[in-house]
């Protein structure tokens, strides 16, 4: 069984993901967030259905830091606490994967997919790993679907780099007149 990530340190100082989230909502919300845990056992209580809540929801932390940044941003003096199904809701990465997956074969269908117009660099690298030969005759539905929703959120939640350059087209200019001529007799020479 793996282990859940929200328990276990993480990062260069070692801080454990569900605790600083607790810290993070109590710094925000304050006596409104402290009244919710009347003592200790209540906060660990919290904790541990938080964590193994948001591990099955397969939230992510750097998802949860961008989420309360933007609860952050919104707060105001009457701003209640979100519950945990409003905060795993507000932690995915915004995307129509339907769409990005009917884009993603339009554009894999192209003669060269790297020249297409994509939406995003997401997109590309999220087509790449499910396969740019794979996605053209893929369908929207079972395995396919959970496995572009897959590629396509694993691309969100890190860096994506740039969609690569189109290779440069081969110019052909026509040749040294005289060697062409030279070779031409060469052959003739040869035939008889």
């Amino acid at each position: 069984m793996a282990k859940n990530a929200w328990t276990r340190p993480a990062g260069a100082d070692g801080y454990v993901p569900i605790v600083m989230l607790r810290q993070r909502m109590a710094a925000m919300y304050g006596q409104r967030w402290s009244a919710l845990f009347p003592d200790e056992a209540a906060v660990i209580a919290w904790q541990d259905e938080a964590a193994a809540f948001l591990y099955a929801q397969g939230v992510k932390w750097i998802w949860m830091r961008s989420a309360l940044d933007r609860l952050r941003a919104g707060l105001k003096a009457e701003s209640m606490p979100p519950s945990l199904g409003e905060l795993a809701a507000m932690c995915r990465p915004e995307a129509d994967y339907a769409q990005t997956f009917a884009e993603a074969q339009s554009k894999a269908h192209a003669p060269d997919a790297l020249a297409a117009d994509w939406s995003s660099p997401a997109v590309y690298w999220a087509a790449y790993d499910f396969g740019l030969s794979s996605i053209r005759c893929a369908t929207w539905r079972g395995v396919n679907k959970v496995r572009w929703i897959e590629c396509l959120a694993k691309r969100l939640e890190g860096h994506c780099p740039a969609i690569p350059e189109r290779a440069p087209e081969k110019v052909y200019t026509r040749g040294n007149p005289e060697v062409a001529k030279s070779a031409m007799a060469g052959l003739r020479a040869q035939l008889g």
